[in-house]
């Protein structure tokens, strides 16, 4: 028996019961009324409301993968029909382009791992349809006469994917997950409450997914792209991580290699926000009901700290970057105080700038939970009060590198800069923007940066708003502005 669909008319219209044109930003029926239009439901809600407990259930029933992988392969562009390219192959192929082959950062984009799941299952009417989408976007800030097709593609996947979410065969398939994944892209263009509700939604399908999907290696990686978003709405947020999906990561550790940085720094992720949202839980618990000391909570802080050095060690074999120096001269407007640094891919920066963010907020938690146990407690002794301030210096030295490391890899992320350092006159790419905008706003609210550098953070989050469409850089800038204007 089908699902009876669910209305997308105005909130006035599904109250009265009457027709509704669904026309933006107003509905038209309102307009003729003369009433004022409450706005329609966000898309990515209609999608996962009722459905993850019924995903759940389904794919409880569903059998077992046959644990078939797939080998990987170069992004392979989709057959041209016809003399000239459809709106599909456009679409999917800027999206290769620029999220998985690393756009004019070649080698690795951040997205790679895409081509296993999408050579596997190309012909995926809801995968070629979400890429196509996020394509289609992306390429609109160069061909603005794009964005109104980029949106109608988008509402086409979004009922896609919500079609596929209520199959017990479609919903559990790796093209499937890539689909959501992949808008997620386009929720950057909108703010961040439609990004969060995309992440929580997202998490949700991963977990009716089962532990069953680490048998098939794209299923890690693609498990790695949502534990790293949610870290980051966690985070963001002041939430732990979800404990289900802390399941799902002890059960995916038996498939990974343990000395891999990406996954190690996952995990360190995970257990910074659940240290973030703890503290905080226990500042606003004001009867004073939580137990946990703050000694405690520095422990497990300066542990976690002491855990990225080892797993950047590690990364640094794995993928080694080299710092470059201009001369007076020569210096651009897009290097960071003269000086930027080269790696082998866009895969790479992404790696290096997600560790160093949550590092930068570990540093951060250090630096309050010290001056929080001193002030508490005035009674320590010069020897431990002078060892707390050691511990204090070296967490803000660690941030002010981290954060010059940051905006050190800026140039070559948005592509302005080759990977041999070549010099590139174009507008700042939009997968490095997307890739970019929470390393740059997590520099810009660190305590330790200057007046001067949060004002190149702000320059470079408005930049790839303008050039990328990009509506939470814009967000995020003037979130900034603010923090600069309660500072003053």
């Amino acid at each position: 028996m089908p699902r009876p669909r669910t209305s997308r008319s105005c909130e006035n219209c599904r109250r009265l019961k009457r027709r509704c044109d669904k026309q933006v930003p107003k509905c038209g029926q309102c307009i003729r009324a003369h009433d004022t239009c409450l706005g329609y439901r966000d898309e990515w809600d209609l999608i996962f409301r009722d459905q993850t407990t019924h995903t759940i259930k389904r794919s409880s029933r569903t059998p077992e993968s046959n644990g078939a992988s797939t080998v990987l392969t170069p992004p392979s562009t989709p057959p041209t029909r016809g003399l000239s390219p459809s709106l599909e192959d456009i679409g999917v192929n800027y999206f290769l382009q620029e999220f998985v082959a690393g756009g004019r950062c070649p080698s690795r984009g951040y997205l790679n791992y895409i081509p296993t799941v999408y050579s596997a299952d190309a012909e995926h009417l809801t995968l070629v349809t979400s890429m196509t989408a996020v394509g289609l976007v992306a390429l609109a800030t160069r061909q603005p006469e794009l964005t109104v097709q980029a949106h109608a593609k988008y509402s086409e996947a979004i009922r896609l994917v919500n079609n596929a979410l209520a199959s017990p065969v479609e919903s559990v398939k790796d093209s499937t997950l890539m689909s959501v994944i992949s808008l997620g892209v386009f929720e950057h263009v909108s703010n961040f409450e439609s990004w969060v509700r995309h992440v929580k939604g997202a998490a949700a399908l991963v977990v009716a997914r089962g532990k069953s999907q680490f048998t098939r290696r794209p299923a890690i990686l693609m498990f790695n792209q949502v534990r790293a978003d949610m870290s980051a709405a966690c985070i963001q947020c002041v939430q732990p991580f979800p404990e289900d999906l802390g399941e799902l990561q002890e059960e995916a550790t038996k498939y990974t290699d343990p000395s891999d940085a990406f996954w190690l720094l996952g995990v360190l992720a995970t257990r910074c926000a659940n240290l973030f949202a703890a503290v905080a839980k226990k500042n606003n618990d004001k009867a004073s009901l939580i137990p946990t000391s703050w000694p405690y909570f520095l422990e497990e802080a300066i542990a976690i700290q002491s855990d990225f050095q080892h797993t950047l060690s590690i990364l640094a074999m794995q993928e080694p970057y080299m710092t470059t120096r201009e001369s007076d001269g020569n210096a651009t407007s897009m290097s960071f105080h003269g000086q930027y640094d080269l790696y082998r891919s866009s895969w790479a920066i992404r790696l290096w700038n997600n560790s160093r963010m949550i590092e930068i907020i570990v540093c951060e938690i250090i630096c309050w939970l010290i001056n929080k146990i001193l002030t508490e407690d005035p009674a320590h002794s010069a020897e431990s009060r002078l060892k707390l301030q050691s511990k204090l210096q070296y967490a803000v030295n660690i941030m002010s590198r981290r954060s010059a490391e940051i905006l050190a890899s800026t140039p070559q992320g948005l592509g302005l800069i080759s990977a041999s350092g070549a010099y590139v006159p174009q507008e700042p790419n939009v997968s490095g923007g997307y890739m970019l905008i929470w390393n740059l706003y997590t520099v810009g609210k660190c305590p330790t940066i200057s007046l001067q550098d949060r004002q190149w953070v702000i320059m470079q989050l408005k930049g790839i708003s303008k050039s990328g469409n990009i509506a939470m850089a814009f967000q995020l800038a003037e979130d900034l502005i603010r923090t600069e204007r309660s500072i003053q």
